[in-house]
C-alpha cells in the first residue's frame, strides 16, 4: 500500500513540475487506479489464506471425487484482476472437475466476481450493452467486452424470469392469502399489448399480418399504481413512485396470472376502490372478468377518443 502511494505521489509531482498546474481529473483517476491495485493485492492475500481441503468431496454423479492438487484461477474483481490457487477435485467415474472453493466464493464456471457480475447486470439492464461496457470502464475502471455485459444481463434476466414463474405457479392453484396492511383508497391495474421487432428465429412458424412470417411478437405489459389526489381540474393524479410493472412475451392466460399476482402483492384486496384500465380489447376484458371481477373498467383516453 505504501509503495503504491509513493509511486502515485511521484507521478503527480512530476506532472505538476512539468506543466506548472495540477490536473485534478488525472489525479483522481490515478489515485483510484492505485487504490484498486493496492486493494487487489490485499484481496489476493485474503484468498490465499485458506487451509488444506479434504482428500475427497462428493460428486454430483453420486461418487467421490479425490483431490488432484491445486489449480490457479484468474478473477476480475471490483478492485481489478487477482490470481488465486485452490484445491481441485476430479471424479474418476464421470471425469467432472470441481473446486469447492469456487462454489464458496460464487465464482464457479466464471472468471468474474459476484460484485463485477452485479455491476455488469445493472449497466446491461439500464442501457445498451456497448454503453454499459463504456460505463464500467469510466465509473469503475473495469475493462470487459460488450459480449460479456450482454451475457451477464441475459443470465440475470433468465434468473428473474424463473423466480417470477415459480411465484406465479405457486399462486395459481389456490386463492392467494390476504396481504395485511393499511387500507388503500384507490388501486389501479392497467394492461396493454404491443408488437416488438424480433429476429427471424423467434417468429419462425408465426404468420404475419401482411407477410408470410411475422416480424414482431406481442409483449404484454401491466402496471399497478395508487391515486389519492386530484389536480386543479378534478382529474385523478397518480401517486409519484407508486407504480410497479410486470410484463412478458406470453399468452394472455399466462399474463393474467402474472398481473393478478402483482396486484395481489400490492394489496388488491385492501383497496376501497378497484379500477382496471385498458384499450377495450377482448383479451383485456376477459382477463379483467377472470382475475379482477367487480372492478371498475375504464377505456384509456387515447383509445376512447378514437371512437368519439
Amino acid at each position: 500500500m505504501a509503495q503504491e502511494v509513493e509511486s502515485l505521489l511521484a507521478v503527480i509531482f512530476a506532472g505538476r513540475r512539468k506543466s506548472g498546474k495540477l490536473d485534478l481529473e488525472a489525479v483522481e483517476m490515478a489515485t483510484r487506479a492505485a487504490l484498486h491495485r493496492a486493494g487487489a493485492a490485499v484481496l489476493e492475500e485474503l484468498l490465499a489464506a485458506q487451509g488444506e481441503g479434504p482428500r475427497q468431496v462428493p460428486c454430483a454423479c453420486g461418487q467421490a471425487a479425490p483431490y488432484r492438487g491445486r489449480r490457479g484461477k484468474r478473477l476480475l474483481t471490483v478492485l481489478g484482476r487477482v490470481e488465486t490457487e485452490r484445491a481441485y477435485y476430479v471424479c474418476p467415474a464421470c471425469h467432472r472437475g470441481q473446486s469447492p472453493r469456487d462454489q464458496e466464493l460464487d465464482v464457479e464456471g466464471t472468471e468474474y466476481s459476484p460484485g463485477v457480475r452485479r455491476m455488469m447486470a445493472v449497466v446491461g439492464s439500464e442501457t445498451s450493452f456497448e454503453q454499459g461496457r463504456e460505463q464500467l470502464q469510466l465509473l469503475a475502471g473495469l475493462e470487459v467486452t460488450t459480449k460479456v455485459v450482454e451475457r451477464q444481463a441475459e443470465a440475470l434476466g433468465a434468473e428473474i424470469a424463473a423466480q417470477e414463474q415459480a411465484a406465479i405457479q405457486q399462486g395459481v392453484p389456490w386463492q392467494l392469502p390476504e396481504v395485511k396492511g393499511l387500507e388503500i383508497q384507490v388501486l389501479y391495474v392497467e394492461m396493454d399489448g404491443t408488437g416488438v421487432p424480433m429476429v427471424s428465429a423467434e417468429t419462425e412458424g408465426r404468420a404475419g399480418k401482411q407477410t408470410e412470417q411475422a416480424r414482431t411478437r406481442e409483449v404484454k405489459l401491466g402496471c399497478v399504481f395508487t391515486q389519492t389526489t386530484v389536480d386543479a381540474r378534478g382529474r385523478p393524479v397518480r401517486e409519484e413512485g407508486s407504480t410497479t410493472y410486470t410484463g412478458a412475451l406470453e399468452t394472455a392466460e399466462a399474463f393474467g396470472r402474472r398481473l393478478y399476482l402483482e396486484a395481489s402483492r400490492r394489496g388488491w384486496n385492501r383497496a376501497q376502490k378497484k379500477v382496471v384500465i385498458g384499450d377495450g380489447a377482448p383479451w383485456i376484458r376477459n382477463l379483467t372478468e377472470e382475475h379482477f371481477p367487480g372492478a371498475i373498467q375504464i377505456v384509456d383516453l387515447y383509445h376512447a377518443r378514437q371512437h368519439l
